[in-house]
């Protein structure tokens, strides 16, 4: 494996609580607690969820694949929140709603483990937080999330401002109609390369990721036999082909690190990485004190700088979608996008045109745009656990070993079907900012919470309050005389202690992609209503044909 030069970092996680088996969901202290989880009791056994395990051996796979998006719905409907299904080979128990999502995420290390196919292991790697536990994944977490906070990707907004300004505008010279899907997936590799790995997010470094990334996506897909000609070898081929660019990156950070006077260009997450590895104590080393009592050590070894950039690596797959969508939604939607305009308008002539951190702030209905993005194509559709113990979560009972689906949004059931309404975000904005000032809270473009999550007053992560939609914290919604979008949940990257490492840099970049269209462009979809496959990954079906210009001035 590649990636051998990373110094080693002391990391001092803090003591574990005590909980209980009774457990509330996350912000239950706002959210009147209907929905309970506790482990199994001598009581008699409850009944399994509704719903049908299918076939022998193959259970309702095949229906799966060949539904998409209408086999949740469909069942969901039929069955509830909760339901049973046998899928991938394995009893998988579906979830779905806001706060039994939260009751079983807050449960995590206690009745549920994270669960992830096997192939994770080599295609991500075993020490990514994808497959960490306990006190070393909340160590490993805390020693990277400097990197990727909001105070670090405040400092990159510039040069990702760059990027997106360089590769819209070859978009609007090339050829047109362009390739919308394909070019935002480079777009968003690009960004990738800069800020996460300090390259120069050229359209070379760009092509060569999104081929890496086409191929492991692709080893997902197909039984883990390791052959040249197979898809899996071609996986397992491209991960050590990407652990080389890492320990290329990791070098060139380290170097710049070392000599004072160089010009070290966009200070990456890499580097930040590097640096923090470079400045640490190694307790193991004499002369060094001991860690304090509760405290475990972890070490910011190579393998968990590698794993780790892997882990962002496939979590950035996310952002090419939810760009097309804008693409998509916006030229459908010319009220939003005339409203886009005219924010971008009032930050040029206050701000000046350079985009900041500072001009991201002032983007609240851009913010409202980018947050309705995320919940049509959220960062992370589903979160997957394993139940540890017979447990009970809405009257029926969870069996020990069985998968448990946790979808994070209603709009995973509705994937061509949904409605693009970013209103849904407007209410209480002015209520949540003053809230913010009160308690002397920041209100940066992804304001941090002491629980690494976001509030959603900023990024639709989880809250302490009801969910990532402010609409849905209670009462009847109304803008001016018209009625307010439809209440739903959204978590788009999680909830808990693994609420998605990487929210910052998407939604800043989703920000900034924003602000460049409105200011500058004018584009139709050939194909406004395309519709989306949804498995193997989400994508419009004919790549969404795009004509985009400049605007005349």
């Amino acid at each position: 494996m590649a990636c051998q030069h990373v110094s080693r970092h002391r990391v001092e996680p803090g003591p574990r609580k005590v909980v209980r088996l009774r457990a509330r969901p996350v912000g239950a202290q706002l959210l009147k607690p209907r929905v309970r989880l506790r482990a199994a009791s001598r009581e008699p056994l409850l009944p399994l969820p509704e719903g049908d395990l299918g076939l022998p051996v193959f259970g309702e796979t095949l229906d799966l694949i060949l539904s998409g998006d209408s086999f949740g719905s469909s069942r969901r409907q039929r069955y509830g929140d909760v339901y049973k299904t046998n899928i991938l080979g394995a009893p998988t128990v579906m979830v779905y709603g806001e706060e039994a999502v939260r009751a079983v995420l807050s449960a995590e290390d206690r009745l549920v483990a994270s669960d992830w196919p096997q192939v994770t292991s080599t295609l991500v790697g075993p020490d990514s937080l994808n497959l960490l536990t306990g006190p070393r994944h909340g160590a490993a977490k805390r020693a990277l999330a400097e990197a990727f906070s909001e105070r670090a990707m405040r400092r990159h907004v510039p040069y990702i401002a760059r990027v997106v300004q360089d590769y819209i505008a070859r978009w609007a010279a090339g050829p047109q109609p362009l390739a919308g899907y394909a070019a935002c997936q480079e777009l968003s590799q690009a960004l990738f390369d800069v800020v996460v790995l300090g390259g120069d997010g050229g359209r070379r470094r760009a092509a060569m990721l999104q081929e890496l990334m086409a191929r492991l996506q692709a080893g997902f897909q197909t039984p883990p036999l390791e052959l040249p000609f197979t898809d899996y070898g071609k996986a397992v081929q491209a991960r050590r082909a990407f652990g080389e660019l890492v320990a290329e990156a990791l070098a060139a950070c380290l170097r710049r690190n070392a000599d004072a006077d160089a010009d070290t260009g966009p200070n990456c997450a890499l580097a930040d990485v590097a640096r923090a590895a470079a400045n640490a104590v190694d307790p193991r080393q004499p002369h060094q004190p001991p860690p304090q009592q509760h405290q475990e050590v972890l070490l910011l070894s190579d393998s968990v700088v590698c794993d780790n950039m892997a882990a962002a690596f496939f979590g950035n797959a996310s952002t090419g979608p939810s760009l097309v969508k804008a693409l998509q939604f916006l030229a459908a939607s010319p009220g939003v996008l005339l409203e886009l305009r005219r924010e971008q308008q009032e930050i040029v002539a206050s701000h000046g045109t350079e985009i900041t951190a500072d001009v991201l702030d002032q983007m609240s209905y851009g913010a409202a745009v980018a947050k309705e993005l995320l919940r049509i194509t959220p960062a992370v559709p589903a979160v997957f656990r394993v139940a540890l113990a017979d447990f009970e979560l809405l009257g029926r009972r969870i069996p020990k070993g069985w998968r448990v689906w946790c979808h994070l949004g209603d709009s995973v059931l509705k994937y061509n079907k949904d409605a693009f309404e970013p209103e849904r975000w407007r209410r209480h904005q002015h209520q949540q900012q003053q809230q913010q000032q009160g308690q002397g809270q920041g209100q940066g473009i992804c304001a941090d919470t002491a629980q690494e999550t976001a509030s959603s007053a900023s990024i639709p992560a989880a809250d302490g309050g009801g969910g990532g939609c402010p609409a849905h914290r209670g009462g009847q919604v109304t803008h001016g005389s018209a009625p307010a979008p439809k209440v739903e949940y959204s978590l788009p990257f999680g909830t808990g202690v693994r609420t998605c490492l990487g929210r910052h840099l998407v939604f800043s970049e989703l920000l900034v992609v924003l602000a460049v269209l409105a200011r500058g462009y004018d584009w139709r979809a050939l194909n406004p209503g395309e519709e989306w496959r949804v498995v193997p990954a989400p994508a419009p079906r004919d790549g969404l044909r795009v004509e985009l210009r400049r605007r005349e001035p």
